[in-house]
């Protein structure tokens, strides 16, 4: 896959309301890039962890300055 199907998710969670708020109910479930994967195909989309770039994934340490 490529980064463009994960890209497309996103552009779909914000277009669409009903997946929006599947995504904000499945929230608390989606500890792994994983789980993430795996609801996206839920829904019809296609990528793998790989697709997902880990920069926008990692948490931001706050107060770190």
């Amino acid at each position: 896959m490529c980064h463009g199907d994960y890209i497309r998710f996103l552009v779909a969670t914000e277009a669409d309301p009903a997946l929006r708020v599947a995504l904000r109910r499945a929230s608390r479930g989606l500890l792994t890039l994983g789980d993430l994967v795996d609801f996206a195909a839920g829904h019809g989309f296609r990528f793998t962890e790989a697709d997902i770039p880990l920069a926008v994934a990692q948490p931001v340490a706050c107060g770190t300055d």
